[in-house]
């Protein structure tokens, strides 16, 4: 009987100093900032290549619902452009996990990138070559636009307006030209070169055309029609 009584306390004292076992925990969620964080970064390197030297930069990623529940990744997730996705001031990152059960986010991020541009500083007409009065440098957020702008005023100088604009536009390639050399209808002299020896001849151009544009001339004496490259100097260039 004794026995059996020293049996049960030590079955009692085992019972009293075991450690508790510890309650079941939820699995650990992926943390909404890091998201956010990954999402922001991506976007900034996507339109780093395509900013001026003195571009300011900036990313804000949308916060996300706070009911989301995602599995914390085990390794760093993925970061990915959706397919047809180009830079621009509204991105759509995508998030993926490929541990686990994986998972895949989607977030909105809005960009910045703040530089200064050529703008038009004086309304101009149609047709107007500008000079440095015409233009100067003004900050613009270049994510909203569609490329083709100028960070040199320079660059403008000597260019053409292809449409009537408003002060303060910025002048891309959708509003400049470079000045025609030639238009349509007019003789212009084509040079033709090869073998060591070179060619002149006289024909009548058959569209407008700037330097470096191709254009088609027709002989004035032949009536052929060769095809060339309109040169500086006003000829038009051709390789036999």
């Amino acid at each position: 009987m004794r026995s059996r009584t020293l049996c049960l306390h030590a079955v009692a004292l085992i019972l009293v100093f075991a450690p508790l076992a510890a309650p079941a925990q939820a699995p650990e969620s992926a943390d909404h900032a890091q998201l956010r964080a990954l999402a922001e970064r991506h976007a900034l390197a996507q339109v780093a290549s395509l900013a001026p030297d003195s571009a300011r930069l900036r990313a804000e990623a949308a916060r996300l619902d706070p009911r989301l529940r995602l599995p914390a990744c085990a390794q760093p997730p993925e970061t990915f452009d959706p397919p047809g996705q180009r830079p621009g001031a509204n991105q759509s990152i995508g998030i993926r996990c490929h541990t686990g059960a994986g998972w895949t986010l989607y977030i909105p991020v809005r960009v910045e990138m703040l530089a200064d541009v050529v703008v038009l500083a004086a309304a101009a007409a149609r047709g107007t070559a500008l000079t440095s009065a015409h233009v100067r440098l003004e900050s613009h957020d270049l994510a909203q636009l569609n490329g083709g702008w100028l960070t040199d005023p320079n660059d403008a100088v000597g260019m053409v307006l292809r449409r009537p604009v408003r002060p303060g536009t910025v002048l891309t390639s959708s509003v400049l030209e470079r000045p025609k050399l030639v238009r349509r209808g007019e003789r212009v002299r084509v040079v033709s070169s090869g073998g060591g020896f070179a060619v002149a001849t006289e024909g009548e151009a058959l569209n407008d055309a700037a330097e470096g544009e191709r254009v088609r001339v027709r002989n004035v004496n032949s009536r052929s029609i060769i095809e060339g490259r309109m040169a500086a100097d006003g000829q038009v260039v051709t390789a036999r």
